[in-house]
């Protein structure tokens, strides 16, 4: 009984689960759930089973896809053909219309109107295709003749007679005998309205002659009153002020015209040419007035034959004088007087030799810078020197520096015969430096400049035939003519060197852009020379000149680059010499104080300065600070801290110092041991100006100016103020405040730059691919990339080339059906147009039938 209950219990079960549910519809899908056709779905087969692999696109549904395709392209490619070639909106197709307002200039404004007037040119020539008449319109300015002729007899609107038709009171009377009580007979009332058209006429007529004879009597007024019109006008005119400075500038910039031609740029060869010959005429003329070929032609011309009775009708014409008159005439000062024609001819003398002649030629160019003054000379020299004073002022150089006037005759006289004042305007490269020598020896300092600058000029690079060696050549003689000056000079000599140094400056600056590389390589090899020599005696400081290269360059090259080819040398070899040579001497202080002031130039820019600078500065103002045998002072070498060099500059407890002026360093000083009292106090005013100059302007914003800054102050409160002049104390006043007040600066504490955490190390794993296929060959990871691309490029090529076909497809599909859509249209109205035609031909013959029954 157990089992079988248990059995009749899990068949009870199992036909509970198993029960269908009576209701057919229940599993019964709805009708507006999709439905997919089987015959629409296509399977895609794969040719390799894998496993994990899920493919995306086993099943699809072409019908579906090709529907979307054609709804979506009806949508865009549709609409756009829809639209095409038509616009609902206005577009603005005008010349400059992205301008604004400010910005349309009368150009855009003569292109809109021309642009314009061609489309309509085009479109009347376009229309006048299709018209069969012959008619031509004629236009003057634009105008038709119609729109611009005028007729005086011309109708108004107000005047038109509306005679045409009969108005609805002569209907109502004429016809239907009137609205009134007594009716009106036809005849009558036909007679009153001819009567009233003609009282109409007349009245109107009538007005015209008025309107007419007061128009003419108006004409003849106004011809009246145009002559006292034109009269007032002139009237008017004459009484107008006169312009002032503002109308007649703009009248001037009115008429002058919009646009000039400029001139041409000229290039650098061209200019090189041009100056060199100027300068080849230049000397061509000043050769023949120093061979006077111009008083030989005088001197041959014979004078002319004058009769007894000629009355001196054509003297000045002629130009003739007689050597004994005394001529009456105004001299070069304005002032009234005679002058004394004595000076006879080259030619006139026999017994002249050439030596006299060169002479006097010499002599009359030496006149030519006289004054103006002079009471003894005679008319014709001074004709002959405005001449050449004119001459020379229009061909001598700008460069020359003029003589000034106040010198004596003495003076002039003595130059005349020490220096040759003749420089030629075309110089030839000197082979050798003795002939360079030789040839500036000549010449004073300014006339020496003058003769570098036209060398340089007929030698330029740019010139055809000139050798480019040549300004090298003369970079290297100037650089060895300065040498020679500054080698022995003398106390009085230095000066003048100094100055022709300045002069030569803006020469030896133009010869080094002709050629940098050579011209550099050239002061460098100088330098490197002078460094040499300097290293056999590198305790003692190098002659001047050795130190006047260190100037060229300062004033030649960049210093303000942080490593440059001759600057940074340079700069090291003043740091040597600032950290090694002893200063024992008055020569060594001054050099120093030199070296120190082009180090300044040095450091100008980049606001770097040497450490050498701060010692020898620190070491002047020891050396000034009178000491005792129990004092102990630290100081640096190369000075000394005990011994007789450690006192050079200190002075006695004298009264005598007070009494001495403000001086700079003298160029004597470059030159001289012997160390004096003034000297004493013009290197350490010197020194104090420096020192404050340092602080002040290039190192008092740097970080460690605090620390060069500290070392001075303990030995400037040594110094004894109290025998110092009164402009020592005040600049040594002007240097502590400096001192105290970069001293006082605080560094900052130096902290570690801000690190960003390091990141962890993220190791990316490592995939070897393995090529199991044996149809591909095995390739390396980079032309496998470049494969699998080109592979896409050539797919998605393949599917733009066929969306394009679909899309020519779908474009020719719409314009077959716009072309039956336009055809069967087009059926439909000739058919009715044959309807209608069939059915007026009915009628037509209908009435040709019925004229025919009537007249029967």
């Amino acid at each position: 009984m157990g089992a079988k209950s248990k059995k009749s219990t899990a068949d009870a079960v199992y036909s509970k689960k198993s029960v269908k549910s009576s209701n057919p519809f229940d599993t019964a899908i709805a009708q507006t759930a999709k439905r997919v056709n089987p015959f629409d779905v296509h399977v895609n087969k794969e040719k390799f089973k894998i496993l994990g692999r899920i493919c995306k696109h086993d099943r699809g549904l072409p019908g579906v896809s090709r529907a979307k395709a054609l709804q979506k392209r009806a949508e865009t490619l549709g609409r756009q053909y829809a639209v095409k070639h038509k616009t609902n909106k206005f577009v603005d197709h005008r010349i400059g219309k992205h301008l604004s307002g400010d910005q349309l200039t009368e150009a855009v404004m003569n292109a809109r109107f021309l642009s314009e007037k061609l489309a309509q040119v085009r479109a009347s020539n376009k229309a006048e295709k299709f018209n069969l008449n012959d008619d031509e319109l004629l236009t003057h300015r634009g105008q038709t003749l119609e729109e611009i002729e005028q007729y005086r007899d011309e109708r108004s609107d107000d005047e038109e007679i509306d005679d045409e038709g009969l108005n609805a009171e002569f209907t109502s009377t004429a016809h239907f005998g009137g609205d009134g009580d007594t009716p009106q007979d036809r005849q009558t009332a036909i007679e009153e309205m001819i009567s009233e058209q003609k009282r109409r006429k007349n009245e109107i007529a009538k007005a015209k002659d008025e309107v007419h004879d007061l128009t003419e009597k108006l004409d003849t007024n106004y011809k009246e009153l145009l002559s006292l019109v034109a009269k007032a006008t002139k009237d008017e005119q004459h009484e107008r002020p006169p312009p002032d400075a503002y109308d007649k500038l703009l009248k001037e910039m009115i008429f002058e015209p919009r646009g000039s031609v400029t001139d041409k740029l000229i290039k650098p060869e061209e200019l090189a040419k041009q100056e060199a010959a100027r300068l080849d005429k230049l000397e061509n003329e000043r050769l023949r007035r120093m061979k006077a070929d111009g008083e030989e032609q005088e001197a041959n011309v014979q004078i002319p034959h004058r009769s007894a009775d000629d009355l001196d009708d054509d003297y000045f014409a002629a130009g003739n004088e007689d050597d004994g008159d005394d001529i009456l005439a105004y001299d070069l000062d304005g002032n009234l007087g005679t002058h004394l024609n004595s000076k006879k001819r080259a030619g006139d003398s026999t017994g002249q030799s050439n030596d006299k002649f060169d002479k006097d030629n010499e002599s009359e160019e030496d006149g030519e810078n006289d004054d103006d003054d002079e009471e003894e000379t005679d008319s014709d020299s001074e004709v002959d020197n405005l001449s050449d004073l004119k001459e020379s002022d229009s061909e001598s150089d700008q460069d020359e520096a003029p003589q000034p006037k106040n010198k004596t005759k003495h003076q002039k006289q003595k130059t005349s015969e020490t220096v040759d004042t003749s420089i030629p305007y075309t110089i030839k490269m000197p082979k050798t430096y003795e002939d360079f020598t030789e040839l500036l020896a000549k010449y004073t300092p300014t006339q020496q400049v003058t003769i570098v600058e036209r060398i340089i000029k007929c030698n330029h690079p740019k010139l055809e035939g000139v050798n480019r060696e040549n300004v090298v050549k003369l970079y290297a003689f100037l650089l060895q003519y300065i040498k020679d000056k500054f080698e022995d000079a003398s106390e009085q000599d230095i000066r003048l060197h100094f100055q022709l140094v300045a002069q030569l400056m803006p020469h030896l600056y133009d010869l080094t852009h002709l050629n940098p590389d050579r011209m550099s390589n050239t002061l460098l090899d100088v330098i490197k020379e002078k460094y040499a020599e300097y290293r056999k005696n590198h305790k003692a400081y190098p002659t001047l000149d050795t130190l006047i290269y260190f100037k060229i360059v300062s004033n030649l090259y960049s210093t303000s680059d942080f490593r440059h080819p001759l600057a940074t040398p340079t700069y090291i070899f003043m740091q040597h010499i600032l950290s090694r040579a002893r200063v024992r001497t008055r020569q060594d202080i001054a050099m120093g104080l030199f070296i120190i002031t082009i180090a300044l130039e040095f450091g100008s820019r980049s606001k770097r300065l040497l450490p050498a600078v701060f010692n020898f500065l620190l070491g002047i103002v020891y050396m000034a600070i009178p000491k005792r045998q129990v004092d102990q002072i630290e100081i640096v070498p190369p000075f000394e801290r005990d011994g007789p060099f450690s006192n050079l500059l200190a002075i006695p407890a004298t009264s005598e110092c007070k009494t001495l002026e403000s001086q700079q360093l003298q160029a004597a000083d470059l030159v001289t041991h012997t160390i004096t009292l003034d000297f004493k106090v013009r290197a350490l005013d010197v020194t104090l100006r420096l020192v404050k100059q340092i602080f002040e302007e290039l190192i008092g914003e740097h970080t460690g100016a605090c620390f060069l800054a500290s070392p001075f102050l303990p030995l400037m409160e040594l110094l004894p103020l109290k025998h110092y002049p009164k402009h020592v104390q005040q600049h040594f006043a002007e240097a502590k405040s400096t001192l105290e007040g970069v001293a006082a600066k605080k560094m900052k504490p130096l902290t570690p730059p801000d690190k960003k955490p390091k990141a962890l190390r993220l190791l990316e794993p490592r995939f070897e691919v393995v090529y199991d296929d044996k149809r591909r060959p095995k390739m390396s990871k980079q032309k496998e990339e470049r494969a699998k691309l080109l592979h896409k490029i050539k797919r998605e090529k393949k599917g733009a080339i066929r969306e394009i076909r679909r899309d020519t497809a779908f474009v020719q599909d719409l314009k077959l059906k716009q072309q039956l859509q336009s055809d069967k249209e087009r059926h439909e109205k000739v058919k009715r147009i044959y309807q209608e035609a069939s059915v007026q031909q009915g009628e037509l013959n209908e009435l040709a039938r019925a004229k025919k029954r009537k007249k029967f």
